[in-house]
Order: structure tokens, then sequence, then C-alpha cells
């Protein structure tokens, strides 16, 4: 081998070498940039899921007075579970009523405040087996869409300052038949998935329970549900150009057989 081809071979070798360094420069680099980020991911979702779960928990675990008009507080109110409560309502007619209903959803208000001026959320009971919902309650953050509206242009979404919050009791289908209830299920169902694909990471805890029926013969049978709490980063949900179908439009609520909670 003469000078000129050791010399070529030394270069390419050279060549080769700074290229596995610079290759390696740029993956540690990449990842000293992104380790701190990874990690902040990584425990933000471990404390979001710990708070769903323990919020679900105190949801399912709660006391309430059974008389809505007395405060827990009251040395002479009768206090027990809100679930016992809830069940006792759902037995005789598979419906959970009104006084109930306002009573629970102030519940779980009061559990999610510490994280719903930022993260929106639905809780919502199920009978999997009959495939209807017992209970839905949906916090949503009530954004509005800033221009300018031009072509190309970027949108500003701030919550309302009058009314930064919207909070809905759905899925209501007060004296439904098992086929209307199976009905409002399919239609709310796929429109629930479609919002939870697009919202962004979700936390969600589910628990198991078990809801009495009253039978006319005085006899007791029981379903088998189930309670989930799934909370988000609150986020724009309705249209955009590239969604042109809005996830949840306030001004819609019917499709989602919605009143709002006064």
């Amino acid at each position: 081998m003469n000078i000129d081809s050791r010399a070529q071979a030394a270069v390419t070798d050279a060549l080769y070498f700074l290229m596995i360094v610079t290759f390696l420069a740029i993956f540690l680099f990449g990842f000293a940039n992104s380790y701190g980020t990874s990690i902040r991911e990584q425990i933000n979702d471990e404390f979001n899921t710990v708070f769903a779960t323990n919020a679900l928990k105190t949801v399912l675990y709660s006391s309430t007075p059974r008389d809505p008009g007395e405060s827990i507080y009251d040395q002479d109110a009768e206090v027990d579970y809100l679930l016992a409560i809830i069940k006792e309502d759902y037995s005789d007619d598979q419906e959970i009523g009104p006084e109930e209903r306002v009573v629970l959803g102030k519940t779980v208000r009061s559990i999610m405040s510490p994280v719903q001026d930022s993260k929106d959320y639905i809780f919502f009971i199920t009978i999997p087996e009959q495939r209807h919902f017992v209970y839905f309650y949906f916090h949503t953050t009530n954004f509005i869409k800033e221009g300018p509206f031009n072509p190309g242009r970027v949108y500003f979404y701030g919550a309302d300052a009058i009314e930064p919050h919207k909070d809905y009791f759905c899925a209501l289908c007060p004296n439904c038949s098992s086929g209307d209830k199976l009905g409002v299920y399919e239609e709310i169902e796929p429109r629930m998935g479609r919002l939870l694909a697009n919202v962004g990471p979700t936390s969600q805890a589910s628990s198991a329970l078990k809801l009495v029926l009253e039978r006319p013969d005085g006899t007791f049978g029981d379903f088998r549900a189930q309670a989930d709490l799934v909370m988000w980063d609150a986020v724009w949900l309705g249209a955009t150009d590239e969604r042109t179908a809005a996830l949840f439009d306030h001004s819609n609520i019917s499709s989602w057989y919605c009143e709002e909670v006064s």
C-alpha cells in the first residue's frame, strides 16, 4: 500500500469516527434536553392519576344529610353515606331523582374544586350489562374563541369572564323504557369516545358498584354497576379547521341529552 492509499484510509477512518462522535453528541444533547420534560410529564401524569383515584374514592364514601335541606354540620341532622341514599333512590324506579342528582353533583363539584379551574372532567355511573347511564355529570370550561378571524391567523381561546365554567347533567331520559335508555347510551358512548380521543392525555379512575332493584313482590335484586371519573387539561371542545364537528357544543346540549346545572 502506497503513502496516498494509507493517507486516504486514515482520512476515511477519521471521518467515520467524527460521524459516530457527532451522532453520539446529538443523542446525548437530545436526551439531556428532554430528560427534565419527560420526568415532569411522568410526575404530572402520576399526580393526576392519584388525584382521580382519591377523588373517586371520596365521592363514593362521602356522607350527606338524608334531608337535602339540612347541613351535614347540623347536630340534629341524620347523616348517611351518599352512595347509600343514591342506591335507595334508584331501587324503586331505576332512576336517580332530581334532588339526589343535585346532591351528588354538588359533592362531585366540591371534591374536584382544587383542579376545576384547569381541568375538565366527567363523572358517570353505568350498568355495563344493560348498556345505559345511571348518572352523568359533565364539567367543562366555557372557552371563548377570539380573532382575528382571517385565513391563516392564530385564534385565541380564553375562558368567559362572566361564566368561565359550565356544568351539565347529561344522558337524561326521565321515564325512559329499557330500549330508550339503550338508545341514549348508544348515541352518547361514541360521542364520549371521540371526545376523549381528541382532548389529549386523560386520567381515569373506575370502581365497581352494586345497585339494588326492589321488585313488586318485595324481594330485591341487584345490578353490577360501575362509577368512572375521567379528567383532562381544559381544552377547546368546539370545531376547528381540522375538526369540522365540535366535540361538545354548548349551544346544542340536547345531543348529549343534557341540562345545565343551576
